[in-house]
């Protein structure tokens, strides 16, 4: 008797042990190229987002699947439903680096199906009939994709305001989010000091050069421009505009469950520093993200008053 029950706990002990280690794994939808987030190249995923996704998944102690897809850049389908769809066919349970912004995360009226992007390993078939979408639920944010002046050689000093870029000639792309700020703010204080970049030039190259002393730019963008520079005159200002989104996941009402969960993740790892390290790793520059979490637009309103 006593060793049969000793077989019997024995096991109980290896099937529990089973089902512990054969933890479903976490499977999330990452744009396989969208530097310095999400990419891939040689068969060897990068970015922040990759980063994110791995940090998460250790904490809820589940193996990670990361799935890429495609974004079709000239698509009229709405990136809410493109994105709802991935979600809804079963190919993930989130989809990471998605800017939380209430015009993305809303579907127009109207529009609830559509084709699966391409994605990679998905076999074309799965690809030939529409799928219907659902309501987008976003995660905690976990990082602040906002503008920051970078400053060249004839810039000393800090900035600690974008009042300061007052004595310095700025160059920015013309139309571009920087551009908006740089002859928006304060009705238009900065004007006499701005100029466009030729169309084929990089702002950066121009500011190094000495065309133009500042340039106002999305900071993952510098980011990767100085990782593939690293030699470059150029510095970021350590000034965060409040203009700009948060990223995070989203996911359907389906895995609300696993939504709360990677929630107290996402808040862990910026509590510990989780968070900046999986940043450096890729050479991003951390940004804690901004209330509130869901924006309705960028908040380049309220800044240029």
């Amino acid at each position: 008797m006593k060793n049969a029950r000793t077989t019997l706990l024995a096991g109980l002990f290896v099937a529990a042990t089973a089902t512990a280690t054969a933890a479903e794994p976490l499977t999330v939808c990452l744009n396989k190229d969208n530097q310095p987030f999400s990419s891939i190249k040689d068969g060897k995923e990068s970015g922040f987002d990759v980063a994110v996704a791995r940090a998460v998944a250790r904490q809820l102690d589940r193996p990670l699947e990361i799935r890429r897809y495609q974004k079709e850049s000239r698509s009229r389908v709405p990136v809410s439903l493109k994105t709802s769809v991935l979600l809804t066919a079963g190919v993930c349970d989130l989809v990471g680096g998605f800017p939380l912004v209430q015009s993305s995360l809303e579907r127009p009226v109207g529009s609830n199906e559509t084709m699966l992007p391409l994605v990679d390993g998905l076999p074309d078939e799965k690809r030939q009939n529409p799928v219907k979408g659902e309501p987008l639920l976003p995660s905690a944010p976990y990082h602040f994709a906002g503008v920051t002046p970078v400053l060249g050689p004839k810039v000393q000093g800090d900035v600690k305001s974008i009042d300061d870029l007052q004595p310095y000639r700025i160059g920015n792309r013309p139309a571009s989010i920087g551009d908006l700020i740089a002859m928006a703010y304060k009705q238009g204080i900065l004007l006499k000091n701005v100029s466009h970049v030729e169309a084929r030039d990089e702002p950066f190259d121009a500011v190094a050069r000495g065309d133009f002393d500042v340039t106002l730019v999305e900071a993952h963008k510098f980011d990767t421009y100085r990782a593939d520079n690293p030699q470059t005159p150029l510095r970021a200002s350590g000034l965060m505009l409040p203009v700009g989104f948060n990223l995070g996941f989203v996911s359907i009402a389906q895995h609300a469950e696993l939504l709360k969960a990677v929630d107290a993740a996402i808040r862990a790892l910026i509590v510990d520093g989780g968070m900046a390290q999986a940043a450096a790793s890729v050479n991003l520059t951390w940004n804690a993200p901004q209330q509130p979490a869901v924006r309705i637009g960028l908040g380049l309103e309220n800044f240029v008053k």
